[in-house]
């Protein structure tokens, strides 16, 4: 018979977990990958897959399977594509995974651990973050937190293969979510072989061929797609350093933290960690019961964030957002320290508020962050509305801004500068332009036919150009204050909209070779 006290418990972390991520859930600015996801997933099936199948330059138009965006059609066909209501199916996936690791710590350790280890991922910013997120990452954490689970299951019930089927199905749904899934599969499909245990060898091999059939669609895309990521992926090699800030991440939030609270942060970090493996290694001399599950969990914590840095050294495809699942596994972790690690009370305590520190700091900055990437874009393109002409044009330095302005005023006359063809920047490929509607120019000077050209830009961009002497970045404004008259700059946080009019009697006639 369920524990009803348990239920209720688990009960209130979920409408907490739902309370959190519902905060400020349509106030914030789409960034650029959200605006995407909106209006490529607004296309339906077969637009989607042209737009990420059709090769370009040895490889595919887009990188990203389409599970995300398949959902996400079909959701926004039921409650409409608002801010609020393309990250309410993150918010409730989000909730969703809480309920899954709460059972996973229950399976693994007993009761408390799952409710402690809920606790903690329902508040943990870093979470919160991408469950208010338009994207595929908390489908991700979920289908591998449920793969997890099932892995678990399958162990411990050898005699059950439903759970290597269940396991072997989440595998290859996470897979269409987002490849980069397949570093932590690896990490927590060689676990049996490292232990020698053979009913689990062949529950894994068995699903992995599963799983190999379900995904083998998608699976001959891969080289092409590897290809994109290998020629022009904008993911710089992670330092050392790099990793350090991974765990701040995992504990705060993902974003660049305003001095000092980012250097705290850090510290605050370390400081938690500290006492993880000093407290498992403690406990496990004294309950070696907890051996394998503990083990399980840490190696599932670490692996993938290892894997993936050593991979990155040669191909560089570390993100953050996509060891979110590794994330849960510390927060397991942390929800075991708490209930079972036996800290001393006053540590324990300590330990604790430095944790809700972090949980402030990392809520506060995610709840009010209002620059790069999350610019004001909806206010910007709100003011340009306001005061538009006919024969006027909308021009963006880059599709960063121009997405979202696009999704925020679609009936405006939008353009953005296309980045140069195989350059890291060049993320967003012809045929995905197409699919999306959205229209690039070569060069600026094939605006010049307009009346009046409102110029979004990011000040900082301009200014990094200028420092590093590249002249490709600050030629369009350049080229428009020769030919055109500013008449006014609105700067709304770090993005300036820039009103040019009354072209001179050679701007209609330029060409991009003018350039």
């Amino acid at each position: 018979m369920p524990d009803v006290r348990a239920s209720r418990r688990l009960l209130l972390v979920l409408l907490l977990a739902l309370a959190l991520r519902l905060v400020n859930l349509g106030e914030r600015n789409l960034w650029y990958d959200e605006a995407f996801a909106i209006l490529f997933a607004d296309q339906g099936l077969s637009d989607m897959l042209y737009g990420t199948l059709t090769p370009v330059a040895g490889g595919a138009a887009d990188i990203h399977p389409l599970l995300y965006y398949v959902t996400l059609d079909g959701w926004m066909a039921l409650v409409g594509r608002s801010v609020f209501a393309v990250r309410l199916l993150s918010a409730l996936i989000g909730v969703a995974t809480i309920g899954v690791i709460y059972g996973l710590g229950r399976d693994l350790f007993d009761e408390k651990v799952g409710l402690a280890a809920a606790l903690v991922a329902a508040v943990a910013p870093f979470h919160i973050q991408y469950s208010q997120e338009a994207r595929m990452y908390s489908l991700l954490a979920l289908l591998l937190a449920g793969a997890t689970w099932a892995f678990a299951r399958g162990w411990r019930e050898p005699g059950r293969w439903r759970w290597w089927l269940v396991f072997g199905v989440l595998a290859a749904l996470a897979m269409y979510t987002q490849q980069l899934a397949a570093f932590y599969l690896a990490a927590l499909g060689v676990v049996p072989f490292l232990q020698r245990k053979r009913a689990p060898m062949i529950g894994v091999l068995a699903c992995a061929l599963v799983a190999l059939i379900l995904y083998l669609p998608w699976l001959v895309q891969l080289p092409a797609q590897w290809s994109k990521v290998g020629s022009y992926y904008w993911i710089s090699p992670p330092t050392v350093a790099r990793s350090f800030l991974t765990l701040r991440t995992f504990l705060s939030v993902g974003a660049d933290m305003p001095m000092p609270w980012g250097v705290v942060a850090l510290f605050g970090a370390i400081f938690i960690l500290i006492f993880l493996p000093v407290q498992i290694i403690l406990r496990l001399r004294r309950r070696a019961a907890e051996r394998q599950p503990l083990l399980f969990v840490l190696w599932l914590f670490a692996a993938p964030v290892t894997l993936m840095w050593l991979v990155s050294q040669a191909r560089p495809v570390y993100l953050e957002r996509a060891l979110l699942p590794s994330a849960l596994m510390l927060y397991l972790l942390l929800g075991w320290l708490f209930v079972r690690g036996g800290l001393p009370r006053p540590i324990a305590v300590v330990v604790g508020a430095v944790g809700l520190a972090l949980v402030g700091v990392g809520l506060v900055t995610h709840y009010t962050w209002n620059r790069f990437p999350n610019s004001p874009f909806r206010q910007a393109v709100a003011s340009i509305e306001e005061a538009w002409q006919e024969g006027d044009t909308v021009l963006h330095q880059s599709k960063l801004s121009a997405l979202p302005a696009v999704y925020y005023a679609p009936e405006l006359d939008q353009r953005f500068i296309a980045d140069a063809p195989g350059s890291p920047e060049d993320t967003l490929a012809l045929p995905t332009r197409q699919v999306l509607g959205v229209r690039a120019v070569d060069c600026v000077q094939q605006v010049g036919g307009a009346g009046r050209v409102w110029f979004v830009v990011f000040p900082d961009v301009l200014r990094q150009a200028e420092a590093a002497g590249r002249d490709d970045v600050t030629a369009a404004l350049n080229w428009l204050d020769m030919h055109y008259r500013r008449e006014e700059t609105q700067r709304f946080n770090d993005l300036d909209v820039m009103l040019f009019a009354e072209p001179d009697a050679d701007a209609s006639a330029a060409r991009c070779q003018e350039a």
